[in-house]
């Protein structure tokens, strides 16, 4: 599927280029800024765009195959830029991630994405609301689709601090030793590790688009990079900080099940030798001998019971004393 669009430099409006075959005039002329969105494109489509941009062979074959790590390469007339739109799924327990493949010149930004991405929605409301500011050229595109893709990662990471938080509460409450507690905590560190490995790398492109001199993208676009940056610094202190205090709680956890696991022995142990005691009387009086005086007793029996009894009173007393019991 294939979508474009047009923004012109004299009336500032977007139109939808109908005509494929208007690129090639549309990407010589400076004046206008035009989106070329590619999505799940087929390998001739893809090797079309390319031929007709002049893309270098090396970022149409990273555009092709899927699970590029998040970075930025410069070529003589544009760049090559992956970034991840994230998003949690509906039950709110996945995280789903969505990878999007760009190409920047001076006046054309051209999408590629295997899966849907919303962001690009979000992005294409904000380029005609603020239709007046694309005469800064390309780079006020780029910023408004970066923006929304990292905006979006900021309720799923208070969604993720929330239910650390919630967790963490649990241990203290007692509740750690719930069925799949620990697979929850678990699943719960993935998850932020999953985010952070998205964040980090894409700092990285951020930082590299605000640091390197570029005939693309002006000293005013870049100030709008440095604030995308910056909320991906945020982003990712965040994960680092809340990561680690899931790996806290799962120690936490782990140190109160064990004292669980401990207290269980210990009164096992105790029911035990209160036990053994009772079957020690019992195997003295169950011995093969003929000369024991107790076995003639006429009260024998219930002496021998009482005498269980009160050891047992008496043991189970001293355990309690310890808190054993």
């Amino acid at each position: 599927m294939i979508k474009a669009l047009q923004c012109k430099s004299d009336t500032h409006l977007f139109s939808t280029i109908e005509d494929l075959n208007q690129i090639s005039e549309l990407r010589t002329d400076l004046n206008n800024l035009f989106w070329l969105d590619l999505y799940q494109p087929t390998e001739d489509e893809l090797q079309q765009v390319a031929k007709e941009f002049n893309f270098h062979p090396l970022a149409v074959e990273d555009a092709s195959h899927s699970h590029q790590r998040p970075k930025v390469e410069e070529y003589d007339n544009f760049f090559f830029v992956v970034f991840y739109a994230a998003s949690l799924s509906e039950k709110r327990r996945n995280l789903e991630i969505s990878e999007l493949k760009m190409f920047m010149g001076e006046n054309y930004l051209v999408t590629v994405h295997s899966q849907p991405v919303k962001e690009l929605e979000e992005a294409e409301r904000r380029w005609r609301r603020n239709a007046e500011r694309m005469e800064r050229g390309i780079g006020v595109m780029l910023y408004s689709l970066l923006d929304a893709i990292v905006d979006n990662y900021f309720p799923i990471v208070d969604n993720l601090v929330e239910r650390s938080e919630v967790m963490e509460d649990q241990i203290f409450l007692g509740r750690a030793g719930e069925a799949n507690f620990t697979s929850k905590l678990l699943k719960l560190k993935k998850l932020f590790l999953q985010l952070r490995r998205l964040a980090g790398p894409e700092r990285d492109v951020l930082n590299v688009l605000t640091n390197r001199d570029s005939p693309i993208f002006n000293e005013t676009n870049l100030v709008y990079f440095r604030d995308i940056y910056d909320h991906l610094l945020r982003v990712s202190d965040t994960l680092d900080l809340y990561r680690d205090q899931v790996t806290s709680a799962m120690d936490a956890n782990l140190a109160v099940v064990s004292n669980d696991l401990n207290k269980v022995m210990r009164t096992m142990t105790a029911a035990s030798i209160i036990l053994m005691t009772d079957a020690l009387l019992a195997g003295i009086w169950g011995m093969n001998f003929e000369n024991i005086p107790e076995l003639k007793w006429e009260y024998g029996y219930f002496i021998a019971l009482a005498l269980m009894f009160g050891i047992d009173l008496v043991l189970y007393y001293l355990f309690k004393r310890r808190k054993w019991l």
